[in-house]
């Protein structure tokens, strides 16, 4: 079985820690989290969720550490993207809860990151270049050289 990243295990931590801490902020209080910040508090236990499965489905498809973004692994870079955002809107929003102001300042860079990511996977959709069929001609050894696209 291969073993969980430590950065993975701290965040789990630094997740229990932000989670316990809210608890402890509406112990004495007739209110609930959920009640008076209901849609936070949804999101980040929605978003707690999926980076919990990424972690998971990342140790079930590289369960050996073999498989490097170069070597076909491109699926790994996709998942640590959704297991970065996923786990940081996490964190964020229980912030959100505790301390609003620097909450929100932290889920504006949030928003920067998603759209810096979003931006970075959407560049084959507007780059046309890419798209274009790529034509190999055989040399006279038999072997394929690549056509600039016309």
């Amino acid at each position: 079985m291969a073993k969980q990243p430590r950065t993975s295990s701290a965040f789990i931590s630094f997740l229990t820690i932000l989670g316990s801490v809210v608890l402890a902020k509406y112990q004495y209080e007739n209110i609930s989290p959920f009640a008076q910040h209901n849609i936070a508090m949804r999101i980040s236990l929605f978003a707690t969720f999926i980076y919990f499965m990424v972690i998971v489905i990342y140790e079930i498809l590289n369960f050996d550490g073999t498989v490097k973004v170069e070597d076909d692994g491109r699926y790994l870079l996709i998942l640590g993207h959704v297991r970065f955002l996923s786990g940081t809107v996490a964190a964020i929003l229980l912030i959100l809860i505790l301390i609003p102001y620097f909450g929100w300042f932290l889920l504006v860079i949030w928003i920067m990151f998603l759209v810096k990511i979003a931006w970075y996977w959407d560049k084959t959709f507007y780059n046309f270049d890419m798209l274009k069929k790529k034509k190999y001609v055989n040399d006279k050894e038999g072997r394929q050289e690549q056509l600039p696209p016309v």
